[in-house]
């Protein structure tokens, strides 16, 4: 095996972060009464205020990544506090950790303790593409594994027409690149059911699916997350099996000790 070959590897073991099994069960999100919309920027000020009452989450569960390079389950722990940090040790089958991912808001660190090596580099959404099979911004990944969107990066919300009463479907334009993402959303919850994101010319480049609500220390989100890149094929699965909502998370979390025999390796932006 080259070391290129082995770089590759130790990255694709990343996809595990994104993933979380659903065994057991939290209870079911209450479904309440239907609120009252009576525009797209209602919603979208809904949909905002119910992003930020969640500031981040501690889970355990699983993952499973699909793409034509390669397949992949396994088992997680994953520490998030929006918008841009992250923690992820992937773990064998006794629970100790096979591989950690950090992402600290400034650099990525991947430390791959059976070969003792740290791949590292600036925390940058093309660094990001390195260990996900789905093209997505370090934010919108983020508010994803609670079940929302990063609201800040849109703007001119749109309600488009649509004969079913179950749902909005509520239309949404980046800030910078000015590409659309469409939203499916409960009717009666609210809950963000589906995102699809096209490109410029109007071809679908990614979808993020939102199933199997649970409610969670005062907190409703889902427990079964897909990510799917509409061109390669390629998805990554999240399904919770424990979670909480607006943990606390320690200073400490971040940090990644190493070891004098752990060799460095570097990416550049």
């Amino acid at each position: 095996m080259t070391c290129r070959d082995l770089r590759l590897n130790s990255l694709w073991l990343l996809f595990l972060f994104i993933g979380l099994a659903a065994c057991a069960r939290l209870p079911a999100a209450p479904a309440g009464d239907r609120p009252l919309i009576a525009s797209a920027d209602e919603l979208l000020q809904q949909l905002q205020e119910r992003a930020a009452a969640v500031t981040g989450l501690k889970a355990r569960g699983n993952v499973a990544v699909t793409s034509p390079q390669k397949n992949y389950s396994g088992n997680i722990l994953l520490t998030a506090v929006k918008p841009d940090r992250l923690r992820v040790d992937i773990l064998n089958f006794w629970g100790q950790s096979l591989v950690t991912f950090v992402n600290d808001g400034q650099e990525m660190k991947l430390l791959v303790y059976g070969d003792s090596k740290l791949y590292r580099g600036p925390a940058t959404p093309a660094n990001l593409s390195r260990f996900l099979p789905v093209v997505i911004s370090q934010e919108d990944f983020l508010a994803a594994l609670t079940g929302h969107l990063a609201f800040p990066r849109y703007e001119k919300p749109v309600l488009l027409p649509n004969p079913d009463p179950a749902v909005y479907f509520l239309e949404l334009t980046d800030r910078q690149s000015q590409e659309k993402v469409k939203l499916t959303v409960e009717a009666k919850t609210l809950h963000l059911l589906s995102a699809q994101w096209f490109s410029l010319q109007g071809q679908e480049t990614l979808r993020a699916e939102f199933s199997n609500f649970l409610l969670s220390g005062g907190v409703s989100g889902p427990s079964d997350i897909r990510l799917t890149a509409a061109e390669e094929e390629s998805q990554v699965r999240v399904r919770y099996r424990d979670v909480t909502f607006n943990a606390p998370v320690a200073a400490e979390a971040w940090d990644l000790p190493l070891s004098a025999t752990v060799r460095v390796v570097s990416f550049g932006p």
